[in-house]
């Protein structure tokens, strides 16, 4: 995939972007993915009929797709709007800017630039304890520089949460880099923040349950020695499921810690 190339233009944060993409291939064999447990059978969720709605709805779309379902009735559920509390707007911002500095490090950016991107949006103060040891780090690992450069996904879904991007198109293929890191490159923080719109605790869980699924397919394929069903990317579909049990606070795990069970 073609390198993400920034050019920084006077002593201001102008920039123009040559290109798109991360720098990392769809071998999934030493991708980022970590795959979790797939869901026991002996679980037994009494579900609430907007979690019956929501999965039906994710069922339809993956029925259209041919990908497999989740047979088990009783089990496999994000949980119900009531018992849910997404993340504040504020905290998804704060998230956007992180990983789309993340995204800019992997691509071995320019040190000058680096530090003009954190002087005017403050990033340092956004990131993790992990993320700083990288951020800070002159000589990250390889594995680091994965991991990093994938979050350009999850600032992908940052940006859908935010209003930015009108939909998750279908997971079989990278984000478009260069128009999503635009969204943030064109305005000031304040900017940024001020025309962010949050999407709903709805709009969220259907993209949660949705994901939730599409995962549980990989995770499947890739036990049975097949690979993912209907052209999904399982990176991709790895890092929005991450992402998006971070918005919905899944287990109220901190971003560092967040899980991807199936």
């Amino acid at each position: 995939m073609k390198k993400l190339t920034i050019f920084i233009i006077t002593m201001g944060f102008l920039s123009t972007l040559f290109g798109c993409g991360q720098n990392k291939s769809n071998d999934t064999t030493s991708d980022n993915s970590k795959i979790g447990p797939i869901t026991k059978s002996v679980e037994n969720i009494s579900a609430t009929k907007d979690q019956l709605e929501r999965r039906a709805k994710s069922e339809e779309f993956c029925k259209s797709k041919n990908i497999p379902i989740y047979k088990n009735p009783n089990s496999l559920f994000v949980d119900s709007e009531e018992n849910v509390t997404i993340r504040t707007k504020d905290e998804v911002v704060d998230r956007a800017i992180a990983l789309c500095y993340l995204e800019l490090k992997s691509e071995n950016a320019d040190k000058k630039m680096l530090a003009e991107f954190d002087k005017k949006y403050n990033v340092l103060a956004k990131l993790t304890a992990n993320e700083k040891e990288f951020a800070l780090s002159d000589n990250p690992t390889e594995q680091q520089m994965t991991d990093a450069n994938w979050r350009a996904e999850s600032y992908h879904v940052m940006l859908w949460a935010l209003g930015y991007i009108d939909n998750l198109k279908y997971a079989n293929e990278v984000c478009n880099v260069a128009d999503d890191v635009k969204h943030l490159f064109s305005r000031t923080e304040k900017e940024f923040r001020a025309n962010a719109k949050l999407r709903t605790k709805n709009e969220i869980l259907d993209q949660a349950d949705l994901i939730l699924r599409l995962d549980w397919a990989c995770v499947n394929a890739r036990v049975k020695n097949e690979s993912a069903p209907s052209g999904l990317d399982t990176s991709v579909v790895y890092e929005r499921h991450y992402s998006l049990n971070w918005l919905i606070k899944f287990m109220n795990q901190d971003w560092d810690k967040v899980t991807t069970d199936t």
